[in-house]
């Protein structure tokens, strides 16, 4: 450290851990002749650095030393943002990946379908960001390499490449402050470098042509946002009527030319469409970091502007738990239909659809799976069934809710919007005193703010709505294809991409004759990468792919003897405040919501709309992952839920049954005693 002496340089390949190159010590002008550390010393440090690279998720400087009893120590270690030097075009750099928030829309391993269709889809939703807000297409063709790369996948499952998009904003005004919103908007921890040779907005100042150009960002993007409302209808508008024309039982007997022009027609919406939808989410995530901004150092800005966004008006997945509750309250008032739903849940589905006294809850039953079951956990997926396909999960749901008593879901949103409307007159009333100009500020930041929420939260529906759709024009497809010889099964028709499946169904493919080998190799390879269990952030040289036995765990976590009086506390970020002590609920997803019992705080690694059916259940929210405005985090807020986010393996050190203490307020959940029936240790 002093300089005092030249060090030992190694450089040892990856592969083999052979040295390439090498250089001795030279201390006082003198180069030692002897090496500081031995061939088995250079394979060990090696080793441990791979491991300790591969434990943090990407490559790290490492701090080390070998003791008297020559024993490997890592002192300190932190991560290297881009591997290499300056120059080196021999060493690719580092893409940083993240499956933060597109984990929460894909949250299982991907088919080649969903894949060819999201990575177009996403590559538009940018580009068609950039269009709508004012971006020069000479700016627009600087950025279209890192837009091509947007996503890309690791185990068969879609993760973001932030390189890509953070080098993407970084050439927009207010670049920096714009990734730093983004990363809040989808619940990232990090920030990419910037890539060697990358231009970015405030590389190129001054200029006429740069001044003309943020004015008219300037004028296109207040265009843009003064009429977001009539632009989200009209995204509605164009889902609905594809949603109409594409019903399943329109799909019946649709000859094959037919289905492939459905088929396009999604795509087109997906990428040539759905401006309008990117713009709320746009709004929802610039208008949350200014409204935070605005709030900090106003009391307790961290939690207020939680506080100001709870049960806001119109948010369509608060409807869903409402209904349910309706449903479970002719449950309860039916004696003979509460003894059906006493029994298993494919025996009381069978009651209620062929028992002639149910004839009437049956209807109410299929008007709420009409309007959604399109709704449910992976619903993005293609590959999963919907409520309606599969009402199961919705049996199970009810029976839950039939079980409760206390006050319904409608009255627990009405006391929040009551506590909301209360807290923003007593802030607005405090910040005139001061400012009546700051004050309209945030009154003005604050309305944006909750307009854009539920606008997001609207369009997210019609999404889901559109990708249901697909999955059944894909099917239809696949039926078709079994009819014709081409498939096995209808379900075939995942394993293929977009352009494959309309190349075959119109005879332009040029490989026709083998499709069902290339099917079965796929899926023997998908099976192969589902096993994969990838980091949920890393760091990979470009061009790289993580190794077949990649995990996020190399080892489980080692369990430890609770005693009373001890406790484990976790940090998170608070999403919405209150405290609750209550026994915790560990799912996975909500397929398991029979395991859920009524006032249990729901664990999970993250939700997805399919979940907020189980919030009229649950008296609080822990998530791995997620940020302020993912969809966990808004419906904790509509039902007033105590909710920290963010809080890494959490589900894995919190037992299913352990009674927890969630702080909603500091953002932390407490084991404060072990679960009731195995009276054993948690995992920490």
């Amino acid at each position: 450290m002093s300089g005092r002496v030249d060090p030992e340089r190694l450089i040892v390949a990856r592969g083999d851990l052979a040295v390439r190159k090498a250089t001795l010590p030279v201390h006082d002008n003198r180069r030692d002749t002897a090496e500081l550390c031995t061939a088995s010393d250079v394979v060990r440090l090696a080793r441990m650095a791979i491991r300790v690279e591969r434990e943090l998720g990407g490559p790290q400087d490492i701090e080390w030393t070998i003791d008297e009893q020559d024993e490997l120590w890592i002192l300190q270690t932190r991560p290297i943002t881009r591997s290499g030097r300056d120059g080196d075009a021999s060493v690719s750099p580092s893409v940083l990946w993240s499956n933060a928030n597109v984990n929460e829309n894909f949250p299982r391993p991907v088919s080649p379908l969903l894949y060819s269709i999201a990575s177009a889809g996403y590559y538009h939703y940018f580009r068609n960001l950039g269009l709508a807000f004012g971006i020069s297409r000479r700016r627009l063709r600087a950025m279209d390499p890192a837009l091509a790369g947007i996503i890309g996948v690791h185990g068969a499952r879609i993760f973001y490449n932030l390189t890509n998009i953070h080098a993407v904003l970084r050439m927009a005004p207010f670049g920096g402050q714009l990734a730093a919103a983004f990363n809040r908007f989808v619940g990232a921890d990090r920030v990419a470098a910037q890539p060697p040779g990358a231009a970015s907005w405030d590389s190129r100042r001054g200029g006429i042509r740069q001044a003309a150009e943020s004015i008219r960002i300037a004028a296109q993007t207040t265009w843009q946002f003064l009429f977001l409302r009539r632009r989200v209808e009209l995204f509605e508008e164009t889902a609905d009527r594809f949603a109409s024309s594409t019903r399943p039982e329109c799909l019946e007997g649709r000859p094959l030319a037919a289905l492939v022009l459905d088929l396009s027609e999604f795509v087109d919406i997906r990428c040539n469409r759905w401006k309008n939808a990117s713009l709320a989410d746009a709004a929802s995530m610039v208008c949350y970091a200014l409204l935070q901004r605005a709030l900090t150092g106003i009391e307790d800005g961290s939690a207020l502007h939680n506080q100001l966004l709870r049960a806001l008006p119109g948010v369509p997945s608060a409807v869903p738990p409402l209904r349910l509750w309706a449903l479970s309250r002719a449950i309860r008032s039916d004696e003979a239909l509460g003894q059906a739903f006493a029994r298993d849940a494919t025996d009381a589905l069978h009651a209620i659809r062929h028992d002639e006294r149910f004839t009437g809850f049956c209807r109410s039953f299929d008007r709420f799976l009409d309007d959604w079951g399109f709704r449910s956990s992976a619903e993005l997926m293609l590959t999963e069934p919907g409520l309606r396909e599969d009402p199961l999960p919705v049996i199970e749901l009810l029976k839950s809710y039939a079980a409760m008593d206390g006050e319904p879901p409608s009255d627990a949103i009405a006391r929040q919007a009551k506590e909301r409307i209360a807290t923003t007159s007593r802030l607005l009333r405090k910040l005139a005193r001061r400012s009546p100009l700051n004050a309209a500020l945030v009154w003005l930041l604050l309305r944006s703010t909750q307009r854009a929420v539920v606008y997001r939260e609207r369009v997210r529906l019609k999404q889901a709505l559109l990708y249901n759709r697909c999955r059944a024009i894909a099917l239809a497809l696949g039926k078709e294809l079994v009819r014709r010889s081409v498939f096995a099964e209808p379900d075939d028709v995942f394993m293929l991409t977009f352009q494959e499946i309309t190349d075959l169904a119109s005879g332009r493919s040029m490989f026709p004759y083998h499709v069902a080998d290339l099917i079965a190799l796929r899926r023997r390879e998908h099976q192969e990468l589902q096993a994969m269990d990838p980091r949920e952030t890393f760091y990979l040289r470009e061009g790289f792919y993580l190794p077949p036995d990649s995990t996020a765990h190399a080892a489980p976590s080692p369990g430890i003897e609770f005693t009373p009086g001890a406790e484990a506390a976790f940090s998170g970020t608070s999403a919405c405040g209150g405290i609750v002590t209550a026994r915790a609920a560990v799912l996975t997803d909500v397929g398991e919501a029979n395991r859920l019992q009524r006032g249990q705080v729901l664990v999970t690694r993250q939700t997805d709309p399919g979940w907020a059916a189980v919030f009229g259940v649950i008296s609080g929210l822990v998530i791995e992952r997620g940020g302020m405005l993912s969809h966990g985090a808004i419906i904790a807020r509509e039902f007033g839920l105590p909710c920290v986010v963010g809080i890494r393996d959490v589900t894995r050190r919190i037992a299913h049954g352990a009674l927890v203490t969630v702080d909603g307020d500091r953002g932390t959940c407490t084991i404060v005693a072990p679960p009731e029936a195995e009276g054993a240790g948690f995992r920490a």
